[in-house]
């Protein structure tokens, strides 16, 4: 399966910690073609210097994403609202569509998730983020995600995310504008 979004987009994948948001950018994203912001890459890079200046340095990696004109992919837990507003607000200043990307997986699999990859978010944590999760999915939030200005939101199982091979930017799509009173539109809501 593939994703097609306009050449100009902001999309952010989002789940929580052991969803499987990095294994979908990375089987999914070309980095030739769109600009890649995941919290792995400064892990992996040996730069987190702590869990505070790895997110600062992340969001700070996300603004200037957007600055440039290559679409964007972030990686993000999702779950914070003032970041998935941040990224919205930026995304309509640079006059580009945003778009959320839900990976929903329960928690059990997520935690094994991140035992295989050798690094496990403390219980009282992911209580917290399994807590917002929920409310975030099952409360199916249209008007939430219309009011933070999202084009679309799409919620992905574990099955379905692993049936992603491509997200696609074509130069030739265009980008949705506001109805003619210049409101937000409403987001497209979909579950596969």
């Amino acid at each position: 399966m593939q994703l097609t979004y306009p050449s100009d987009a902001v999309v952010v994948v989002a789940g929580v910690p052991g969803a499987g948001k990095t294994t979908l950018i990375r089987r999914a994203v070309d980095p030739a073609t769109a600009r890649i912001v995941d919290t792995e890459d400064r892990r992996d890079a040996g730069r987190a210097g702590g869990s505070s200046r790895l997110y600062a340095g992340h969001y700070a990696r996300i603004l200037l994403a957007m600055a440039g004109r290559r679409p964007v992919v972030v990686h993000s837990r999702g779950t914070r609202g003032s970041l998935r507003r941040m990224i919205a607000l930026l995304a309509a200043l640079r006059g580009r569509p945003a778009h959320l990307i839900l990976l929903d997986v329960d928690r059990e699999t997520a935690e094994a998730s991140q035992r295989r990859r050798g690094r496990t978010v403390g219980r009282r944590e992911m209580s917290r983020q399994v807590s917002r999760w929920r409310r975030l999915v099952t409360e199916r939030a249209q008007d939430r995600f219309a009011r933070e200005g999202w084009d679309s939101v799409l919620v992905l199982d574990r099955a379905q995310a692993a049936e992603v091979r491509a997200l696609r930017f074509p130069a030739e799509e265009t980008t949705p504008t506001p109805d003619h009173r210049g409101r937000a539109r409403r987001p497209a809501w979909a579950a596969m």
